[in-house]
């Protein structure tokens, strides 16, 4: 494996570790750091069809987000503003940072109960997997051999975009082909917003939401999983003086319920965590959230409400923003890193 993608530290998220541990590399001296996340907030989740849990790691794909480097970043995401956009990681790169978090949780000493658990991979970390398809579904299947290598199961792999048609008609292709094989792929839509979506999201200017839309139906036609539509609760939202201010509230549920079909997508509805002196945002209270998750349950949606982790870490959604680790990468991690690419190396060579 060539030097690309280097293991800088490590922070605990939570009190010693609970919600889990954020991972920081680095691709080249002077780059930002990139950033990657094993939580621990998964394993007490059983899975329907096994008496096993499952542990939840997000992943990145790029330094930065290809979003900014074209002006069309998130005006909430931390990623998108905060960081210099320094180039996409390679197929080796993102299953290497797979391994290691799985690799440190399989002898997880503080956490024993995270060891046994399924893999669910999540590539939502920095980055838009809709520019960095072709070397992530290499990366996905990269990571399979690897798990089997180890003896572990992976119970999906969650690919995050905030919609590019042509990585998911890719997507598309590849699932009906059975590139994937039996591994299960599903897909979250980062949608948050239907009228004045470009305001909050300059991506709408150059896909639109609507042209998405369509694709998400056709993916759960394909795999029978119903992909996710994320929303992110503002509430009197603020991206600078003059802008004007945004909230997610009855109407524009409903605007954005009346754009999906419950029979093929759920809804996802996401703490927003601010950031810094671009972005504001008043405190969503668990009795708001709960109503607004019942108004889309009254239109038959299958609805989850999501708390972040990590947000005091700065790890949550919307905060990878390059911030430096607590801990320098030690002895037992070191060796992980480098049984990790190893590893990575050894299964890439197989077909």
């Amino acid at each position: 494996m060539n030097a690309g993608l280097n293991l800088t530290g490590y922070s605990l998220l939570g009190p010693s570790g609970a919600d889990g541990i954020r991972y920081t590399w680095q691709i080249a001296h002077g780059c930002p750091l990139v950033e990657s996340a094993a939580f621990n907030c998964r394993a007490k989740i059983p899975v329907s069809h096994e008496d096993r849990a499952v542990s939840a790691y997000t992943t990145s794909v790029s330094a930065g987000c290809a979003l900014s480097a074209r002006h069309l970043a998130c005006r909430f995401c931390r990623t998108g503003q905060a960081l210099r956009y320094s180039g996409p990681l390679s197929s080796k790169e993102i299953s290497l940072q797979n391994v290691l978090m799985v690799l440190m949780d399989t002898e997880c000493e503080d956490h024993p109960d995270v060891c046994q658990n399924q893999r669910e991979f999540a590539y939502m970390g920095q980055g838009e997997p809709g520019f960095a398809y072709s070397q992530l579904r290499e990366a996905i299947r990269l990571t399979d051999r690897v798990m089997t290598q180890l003896d572990q199961r992976v119970f999906r792999h969650i690919i995050a975009s905030s919609g590019v048609p042509e990585m998911i008609d890719s997507l598309l292709a590849d699932l009906t082909s059975g590139f994937y094989g039996d591994t299960r792929i599903t897909f979250h839509f980062s949608l948050h917003a239907a009228d004045g979506r470009h305001a909050l999201m300059p991506i709408e200017r150059l896909y639109s939401h609507r042209d998405v839309i369509p694709r998400l139906t056709k993916l759960y036609e394909t795999t029978g999983d119903k992909p996710c539509v994320g929303i992110m609760l503002f509430k009197n939202l603020a991206l600078g003086a003059r802008a004007p201010r945004y909230s997610t509230n009855s109407e524009t549920l409903e605007k954005i319920a009346s754009l999906l079909d419950p029979k093929c997508h759920r809804i996802s509805l996401c703490e927003y965590n601010e950031w810094g002196d671009l972005a504001r945002n008043d405190p969503v209270t668990p009795a708001e959230a709960a109503q607004m998750a019942e108004l889309l349950k009254s239109h038959d949606f299958e609805v989850k409400l999501f708390a972040s982790f990590g947000k005091r870490e700065n790890t949550a959604c919307g905060l990878l923003g390059g911030t430096s680790p607590t801990f320098e990468p030690g002895g037992r991690l070191q060796s992980r890193y480098q049984q990790a690419r190893r590893l990575v190396e050894r299964m890439s060579t197989r077909r």
